[in-house]
């Protein structure tokens, strides 16, 4: 995950990820070196604050939380308009305006959310690709037999 720091830079989430991808963020956001992600607390701006099972993105306004644990769905989904989780998240999370889960990020690709006073916008990597013919459709993604 990535969140927009207050003057302009990227936070990332994982010291993991991939050099090439996130030199590709900062760089795109318009930075030179990403900004430090509290692993624990605040960031420097005060948008992120982070404990043991996730974090929460404050900006105009709205209030994204960042879910890493199964643990932190019951409070972030009170508290939260979106809810970015890498855990499955089951439909009793009815608070936000958007819930993302792992089986979002695998049906669509990785989503951008622009955070706006009164709005939220998310697009997706399958919204990008469109219909074509070696992007998979949603009826053969689907697992339920449906």
């Amino acid at each position: 995950m990535a969140a927009r720091a207050a003057g302009g830079g990227m936070m990332l989430s994982s010291q993991r990820v991939a050099k090439l991808h996130a030199d590709s963020w900062v760089r795109r956001a318009g930075g030179s070196a990403p900004e430090p992600w509290p692993n624990e607390g605040t960031s420097r701006d005060g948008r992120l604050s982070c404990d043991s099972l996730g974090c929460l993105y404050r900006a105009r306004g709205q209030i994204a939380a960042l879910a890493q644990h199964e643990g932190a769905l019951a409070e972030d989904c009170e508290a939260a308009t979106v809810v970015v989780s890498l855990v499955p998240v089951r439909r009793t999370c009815r608070g936000p305006t958007i819930v993302i889960d792992r089986f979002d990020l695998w049906r669509y690709g990785a989503h951008a959310i622009w955070l706006d006073p009164g709005a939220v916008t998310v697009a997706t990597v399958r919204e990008w690709q469109g219909g074509r013919p070696w992007v998979a459709g949603r009826e053969r993604m689907r697992s339920d037999g449906d």
